[in-house]
């Protein structure tokens, strides 16, 4: 265009320049309160979904109660015969709720982690720092001994059913639980927390006086992971007396005059003894001999039959060439020896047994 056109043209333009800018900023001032004001109302749905789940909790806290209050069957110590779901009963001074029907309700006691019964109250923990020095327990606290110095102390005069529990993450492993005038696993010492990331839980029993193992439980806060290693049992342990599983030692080496044996706590059991004997090879039996049965006890009974075998060491001539398993018994090898030919055996063997012991 010719420059006086131009020039028209272009003072149009910036003449209108200033209202269009008024508009761009009042469409962006706009934009901000509408921002804003979503911005405010995810704020109060955040805050209205919190309260929400606070209520479900009451909620769920409601029908808990209810749900006992309907079905409670008494203290489980005098429940007798079948209980079917829905069951609830009292136990180590909490609430439990039946999750399987029970044949006979006395072979199931009511735990944490049992496949029959679980808690109506929640079982979480809450985790707590137990630092150097020394801290006292609290009901339900899972407490990470972060220090090689740290000391939990169990409360002098706990209350029936209280449950503690303790993780070394000291990265050292001289941290304890001080029992406190009580007993742990029926030994009076401290337990010795001795190794790295092992993770323990303590209910007191009041009958006993004695704080008791237990196992199953999560113990977490929303901003603790659950630990792991919560069903296990691989600590090693300074009790005099031993730990026990239902009434019996969870580990446990021992000898006699029957020989060697040593438990586990899976019921594993190896027994070995060794054997020196004169046994007579006169019976016939096909192309050599037999002897008559030859029995050696047990260092420790089996609860059913093991798996047994032998190495032997020395026989002097006629050498038994092979040993026959005479019968499969729980408290004893019962074997027979096979021999080339007849006569004496002067014998020496080391005998071997692997089963259960519970």
């Amino acid at each position: 265009m010719d420059e006086a056109t131009f020039n028209v043209t272009a003072e149009n333009f910036t003449t209108q320049m200033a209202p269009w800018g008024g508009d761009v900023k009042a469409v962006a001032d706009s934009a901000k309160t509408n921002a804003e004001y979503s911005n405010q109302r995810a704020n109060d749905s955040n805050t209205s979904a919190e309260t929400a789940a606070a209520r479900l909790v009451d909620v769920q806290t409601a029908a808990n109660g209810a749900f006992a209050a309907a079905n409670y069957k008494g203290e489980w110590s005098t429940l007798t015969g079948a209980l079917n779901v829905p069951a609830t009963v009292t136990h180590l001074g909490r609430l439990w709720y039946l999750k399987l029907n029970l044949a006979n309700v006395t072979t199931q006691a009511p735990a944490l982690g049992s496949t029959y019964w679980g808690e109506v109250s929640r079982n979480d923990f809450t985790v707590f720092p137990c630092p150097a020095g020394t801290t006292v327990a609290a009901d339900r606290g899972m407490y990470r001994m972060s220090s090689g110095s740290s000391v939990l102390q169990l409360p002098a005069s706990p209350f029936h059913g209280m449950v503690v529990a303790a993780v070394n993450v000291s990265g050292t492993l001289t941290p304890y639980i001080q029992r406190n005038g009580k007993t742990i696993c029926g030994d009076a010492e401290d337990y010795l927390m001795n190794v790295l990331n092992w993770q323990i839980m303590l209910q007191y029993d009041s009958a006993s006086n004695d704080w008791v193992r237990i196992s199953g439980v999560t113990a977490y806060t929303a901003a603790q992971p659950a630990i792991a290693s919560a069903n296990t049992w691989t600590a090693l342990q300074n009790f005099t007396g031993g730990l026990n599983m239902n009434g019996n030692p969870v580990v446990q080496r021992g000898s006699n005059a029957n020989g060697r044996f040593t438990r586990f706590a899976d019921g594993t059991q190896h027994c070995c003894r060794e054997v020196v004997a004169t046994l007579s090879a006169t019976t016939a039996y096909g192309p050599g001999y037999i002897t008559a049965r030859h029995d050696a006890t047990f260092p420790a009974p089996f609860i059913s039959a093991p798996t047994t075998e032998m190495q032997l060491v020395y026989a002097a001539a006629p050498v038994p060439s092979q040993v026959y398993v005479a019968e499969f018994l729980t408290d004893r090898w019962a074997n027979h020896w096979y021999s080339p030919q007849s006569g004496s055996i002067n014998v020496r063997a080391y005998l071997f047994a692997t089963g259960d012991w519970y």
